[in-house]
């Protein structure tokens, strides 16, 4: 099983390095490109296109997978050589549904970002779609986060907008050269330590494949970018890594603690909670809309502590590391196995805030004096 999802990795890295490449050229000159100007930091057009070789690449092989897990199914004898996993195959085919619809509401949320790429979508707008598009994802496949109340329209509503707030998150993220990629591949890379651990191998499956087209991107995007991802690649990497944390079981017989799957998603998606609730924050402390873009964000708050693009790049990867790492941590029923996680968080969210504070003091009197 170790060698099939090293293989998953290792074939979405090659084929995403090489799609982003050939996007890249192409993209360039049919002028599919984002132009500097406002809030915008690039200073030269840069080729969109990077979130279509992410989308393309993890749903050819995630279906593909699936799909010859299902092929085996009904045909072993084809396929000799996956009996040593024939219990893991089995999963995954009788999974084959619920993936599809994940994939097609991946698929619909990644088409809406190119609509927004090629012609800016309302924002109100765009967050209605968005809507539509997980409700019905949850709906017809019945993910469902129930956060222990046995009602199925609250599990419903929860399990929306969990999909849409983490979706608009990393979006709003990818405001600096290799931010949201670097943060969804260290996330992803703690969802996957957890599934590994509960041998949930599908997941684990799901997330590598996820993990290796981001990677294969992100070689275009480390500053200075060549290539952004643009909506359809941030839009499409949030709806992925948040139905994978729906799909993901963080409870079994041993492991019976609530605590569990409420506060590990928090944990790991800690610095994109953070980047969103904060510029939320100043929009409103400021009287300006919360829908409308700005260099308000944890980066270029960053950048304006004097840090270069690859310095915050670093700085927000270590917060990202250290606050996902926690959640980590092996499962048992201890209350303080999470709770420690948990506290370690917001300790380094609360350190970060209280340092942003106090340069913003600072920078108020010297503007004084």
């Amino acid at each position: 099983m170790r060698a099939v999802l090293v293989l998953s990795f290792l074939a979405a890295f090659v084929l995403s390095f090489i799609l982003t490449a050939i996007i890249r050229k192409v993209a360039a000159r049919i002028g599919f490109v984002d132009r500097p100007g406002g809030y915008k930091c690039h200073e030269r057009p840069m080729p969109f296109g990077g979130g279509i070789a992410v989308c393309l690449v993890t749903c050819a092989i995630v279906l593909g997978a699936a799909l010859l897990a299902q092929l085996w199914k009904h045909h072993p004898s084809s396929f000799p050589a996956l009996e040593a996993i024939a219990e893991d195959i089995g999963l995954a085919a009788a999974r084959l549904p619920l993936l599809l619809y994940i994939l097609a509401g991946g698929l619909a949320m990644a088409a809406l970002g190119l609509v927004d790429d090629i012609h800016p979508v309302r924002p109100v707008v765009k967050l209605i779609l968005q809507f539509v598009i997980a409700t019905s994802v949850v709906v017809i496949s019945g993910m469902r986060i129930t956060a222990f109340v046995p009602n199925d329209l609250y599990q419903i509503c929860v399990t929306v907008v969990w999909i849409v707030f983490l979706t608009n998150s990393f979006n709003l993220l990818d405001n600096m050269d290799g931010v949201s990629a670097t943060v969804a591949f260290i996330c992803a890379g703690s969802l996957l330590v957890l599934a590994l651990q509960t041998m949930q191998f599908f997941i684990a499956g799901f997330l590598l494949v996820l993990m290796g087209a981001v990677l294969g991107f992100l070689f275009f995007n480390f500053p200075p970018a060549a290539i952004f991802l643009g909506d359809t690649g941030s839009t499409f990497i949030g709806y992925m890594l948040a139905t994978a944390t729906v799909s993901t079981t963080f409870l079994n017989q041993r492991q019976a603690n609530p605590l569990f799957p409420l506060l590990v998603p928090a944990i790991i998606f800690a610095v994109p909670f953070y980047d969103t609730l904060s510029v939320v924050a100043i929009r409103l402390h400021q009287g300006r809309p919360i829908m409308v873009g700005d260099r308000y964000h944890f980066s270029h708050r960053l950048q304006r502590l004097g840090k270069g693009p690859r310095s915050v790049l670093l700085t927000m990867g270590l917060v990202a590391l250290a606050t996902s790492l926690g959640a980590t941590v092996p499962y048992g029923s201890s209350t303080w196995r999470i709770v420690a996680p948990a506290i370690q968080a917001l300790a380094v969210v609360c350190v970060i805030i209280e340092l942003e504070l106090a340069n913003t003091h600072n920078h108020g009197v010297a503007a004084g004096g």
